[in-house]
């Protein structure tokens, strides 16, 4: 079952390319259940997004890859990310 609801987060983003830190307000949706074998968590999800990068003289594609929990009342309760391209 995927999780349609939509979330927003924001967190400090390093872009891969220039090394420049900003602060970062992204939305995920149609996120997919994880499928982690390394995980038993039933409620888990896998998201990817995309943003660009603020520095003006950089403005690189950055690829966030993450997953997270929903809790019992199918809210997040967990938001990890796993990788930065």
């Amino acid at each position: 079952m995927d999780y349609k609801n939509t979330i927003n987060h924001n967190c400090n983003i390093k872009c891969p390319k220039c090394n420049h830190t900003y602060s970062y307000d992204f939305k995920f949706e149609d996120s997919k259940k994880s499928t982690n074998k390394k995980r038993s968590v039933e409620n888990s999800y896998e998201f990817l997004t995309y943003l660009i990068c603020k520095n003006p003289l950089c403005n690189y594609d950055i690829e966030i890859k993450g997953e997270f929990i929903v809790n019992s009342s199918n809210a997040p309760d967990l938001i990890k990310i796993t990788s930065i391209k």
